[in-house]
């Protein structure tokens, strides 16, 4: 009995969609025009044959006017037009026999207000008028016998008109929805890269120091029990990195959710020809060495946007020199900046900036040459805030498992580019170079 009814339910459903299927193609607007053209048509070619016309001109007149009826709903407005102008033609002439031209006639004076591009097609019903109207006079018919004839005329063209307007708003309302539906997609998007950043900036920061603290604590061991707990915990790190990534990836438009995507440079790619191309690197430092919590863009910080930039490069340093680099990091023209609390509509600008930093270092720790030196660069211009980095380039990046995602930069490049500013990189002669600029004043759309 169950599956008697399934079927009767599935029957039930599909005629409902094909009867859906059925009325949506049937009552199409132009269906239901060339429905009703034909009607006319039929019409007024029954009329033809009950009032023969005495002239040759009327009947050539009357053939074409039907033609173009039926020819109305893939042509509206032009075959609307010749409508109108067969039945004024036939109007003019000394002929009292022929068809009227009337059905056909209301169809096009209908079709010329649905389709009427300004004001100026309120000027058919008129002229159409006027010419019947002289036809009357004629005739000798006095104005009882055509006035509801004239009026129906503008009451036909009136229909159309408001036909086109409801057809208007139903477009402005439609359109507005797509627009609408753009603009979720767009926030959506811009949700997901903004969520792809901060979990690239709050959670592979710890899990990339956590390894090469675990790597570095390991060259130094020489009990074999803590060994194996240190390479377990290392493996477990790197599979965590690699987790993260393809979450990373997802979010920011990867299907293929490939978080271990390397190339030749350890995770940076660059044009040796040109500092416009993008240098996509990897992950960035949230801990120091002593275990003190990098702020994030949601945390408590400092008042001034000087204090933290003087963090951040303190503790950047700090976590190359207990890895063993050498270098240091400078904040040009502190005295402009030490109190300079963070103004409105300019922290987050402040905190890409900050969070940029944190990248920097990171990428220095796992692609740098502990070997050279490293420079950190800040400064505030009246109105741009600009970044520059420079660092010898390892040959072997000291954590080779380390998944590669070229995401870090990428995903800078991509806030920075959004909130007006620009980040440049290149790679010469073993040393890369970045130059970031960034502008605190609202860029223009």
């Amino acid at each position: 009995m169950a599956d008697v009814a399934e079927l009767i339910a599935s029957m039930s459903t599909g005629l409902d969609k094909c009867r859906k299927i059925a009325v949506e193609r049937v009552f199409r607007p132009r269906n239901i025009m060339a429905f009703i053209a034909v009607v006319a048509a039929g019409l007024t070619i029954a009329e033809m044959a009950i009032y023969p016309a005495q002239l040759l001109a009327t009947t050539v007149l009357s053939v074409v006017h039907v033609a173009c009826v039926l020819a109305m709903p893939w042509k509206p407005r032009p075959m609307a037009m010749a409508v109108a102008v067969t039945f004024m033609a036939c109007c003019l002439l000394p002929d009292t026999g022929g068809s009227s031209l009337l059905f056909g006639t209301f169809l096009a004076v209908a079709v010329l207000g649905l389709y009427a591009k300004s004001w100026t097609g309120w000027l058919w019903p008129i002229v159409i008028c006027v010419v019947r109207w002289t036809k009357f006079v004629a005739d000798g018919i006095g104005v009882d016998g055509y006035a509801t004839l004239l009026m129906v005329f503008v009451g036909l063209y009136a229909v159309g008109r408001t036909l086109s307007w409801r057809d208007a708003a139903g477009r402005a309302e439609r359109d507005r929805l797509r627009y609408e539906q753009a603009r979720q997609r767009l926030e959506s998007m811009r949700r997901d890269q903004l969520a792809a950043s901060r979990i690239h900036d709050a959670v592979t920061n710890n899990l990339a120091y956590m390894a090469m603290r675990l790597d570095y604590e390991r060259s130094r061991e020489t009990d074999t029990e803590r060994i194996a707990m240190l390479d377990d915990l290392h493996r477990r790190a790197i599979d965590t990195l690699g987790e993260v990534r393809t979450v990373i990836d997802m979010l920011d438009g990867d299907d293929t959710g490939d978080g271990n995507v390397a190339d030749g440079n350890g995770g940076r790619n660059f044009d040796r020809n040109s500092d416009e191309n993008a240098a996509n690197t990897d992950v960035n430092i949230g801990d120091n060495a002593a275990g003190d919590t990098v702020n994030t863009v949601d945390s408590a910080r400092p008042d001034s946007f000087a204090e933290r930039i003087r963090n951040e490069m303190t503790r950047g340093d700090q976590y190359l020199a207990r890895l063993g680099f050498s270098g240091d990091s400078t904040l040009v023209d502190v005295r402009l900046l030490i109190d300079d609390p963070l103004p409105d509509g300019r922290a987050e600008r402040l905190d890409e900036v900050v969070a940029l930093l944190r990248e920097l270092y990171t990428n220095i720790a796992v692609h740098g040459d502990r070997a050279g030196t490293y420079k950190v660069v800040v400064r505030r211009n009246v109105d741009t805030l600009i970044v520059d980095q420079v660092n010898d380039i390892a040959t072997h990046s000291p954590l080779p498992d380390k998944p590669h995602s070229g995401k870090g930069l990428s995903l800078h490049r991509d806030r920075f580019a959004t909130l007006g500013g620009t980040i440049h990189t290149s790679a010469e002669d073993g040393t890369w170079i970045l130059h970031a600029t960034m502008p605190l004043a609202k860029h223009a759309a």
